[in-house]
């Protein structure tokens, strides 16, 4: 029998990142193939700080579902 509190916490950090993953989104990066473009526009520096913030906790959604992840194999494999 495994420990049922390792694997009970690798289920609730699961249920955490999938629920941040969901509600943020999953994180990524566009790409330009290499291309300079040249913006003619003003920043909104509030978009700017609401994209690194939905960035940051699609980040934190997904390291959520791989420490959930390896914590149910460790209680799995505890004696």
């Amino acid at each position: 029998m495994g420990s049922p509190v390792a694997v009970i916490a690798g289920l609730l950090m699961n249920l955490a990142g999938v629920i941040l993953l969901f509600r943020y989104g999953m994180p990524y990066r566009v790409r330009t193939e290499g291309v300079n473009y040249l913006i003619t526009e003003d920043v909104d520096k509030r978009e700017v700080a609401t994209e690194r913030r939905y960035d940051l906790l699609g980040k934190l959604g997904l390291l959520l579902i791989v420490t959930g992840t390896v914590a149910q194999i460790a209680g799995a494999l505890l004696i």
